[in-house]
């Protein structure tokens, strides 16, 4: 069961937050809404959602899709297995399709797929956020480092994408822009950066934590200076986030 604590974690609202804003303003007004007679603003679909995602920071319905799911689940997300780089859907089934760290855990031979795909199934625009760049290479593998240290074991996910090794932010745009080609979308492509380094090492020095009371200070006490760690974002960026908008002819 899913409670608004639990694995919440200052590092997740500092990655969704701008990912959110950029998607409310596809949202149309209630007068919009109540003409079309549609029951939800937008469609949206998430890319390697897990059981959470992007939702409990929308806090709009969303299809999340994702090779397993485990708990907790949010009430708001709906599941679907699928893989990133050959979606079950039809073209432009979702106006905004988005991927928050996912690309970093695809090969990289299948990386270029899954954007296109993520591109022809959407209507409106699509988010991909990912680290990017040899500081952010660099930190995983301290990162990884240091949790093996702690627990006394790997996390797969750092241990993927140490091995997988990070997407290059040139690649990304090519891939992107390659994708509107072979698909006829006219798009605008806007890059930016997100989660200073400093302030990422400090947050995941927590979450690695054993300690009990450093989980509770990441993950409660610290929460309500989310919107002050916001205003500390600047370079070195552990993330860049690529806003495609679909523009209609």
């Amino acid at each position: 069961m899913w409670t608004p604590w639990y694995r919440w974690h200052p590092e997740l609202a500092l990655r969704y937050l701008p990912m959110v804003e950029k998607i409310q303003k596809f949202r149309p007004t209630k007068a919009r809404r109540l003409a079309f007679r549609r029951a939800d603003p937008i469609s949206i679909l998430e890319i390697g959602s897990g059981g959470l995602g992007i939702a409990p920071y929308l806090k709009m319905p969303v299809t999340g899709v994702d090779l397993e799911f485990k708990p907790p689940f949010h009430p708001l997300l709906t599941k679907v297995v699928s893989r990133a780089e050959k979606l079950d859907f039809a073209d432009k089934s979702f106006d905004v399709v988005m991927s928050s760290d996912m690309l970093e855990h695809l090969p990289s031979s299948k990386r270029e797929k899954a954007i296109f795909e993520m591109i022809r199934v959407s209507k409106l625009c699509v988010i991909i956020g990912v680290p990017c760049g040899e500081i952010a290479a660099k930190h995983d593998e301290e990162l990884r480092l240091e949790y093996l240290k702690t627990h006394g074991k790997e996390f797969p996910f750092l241990k993927e994408q140490v091995e997988y090794g990070l997407p290059d932010r040139t690649d990304i745009i090519a891939y992107i822009n390659e994708a509107g080609k072979k698909l006829d979308r006219k798009i605008k492509l806007t890059v930016s950066g997100n989660e200073n380094m400093i302030i990422r090492k400090f947050l995941m020095h927590g979450w690695t934590s054993s300690d009990f009371l450093v989980n509770v200070f990441f993950r409660k006490i610290l929460l309500p200076f989310i919107p002050l760690l916001r205003l500390l974002e600047r370079p070195p960026y552990y993330r860049q986030i690529f806003f495609v908008e679909i523009i209609k002819d």
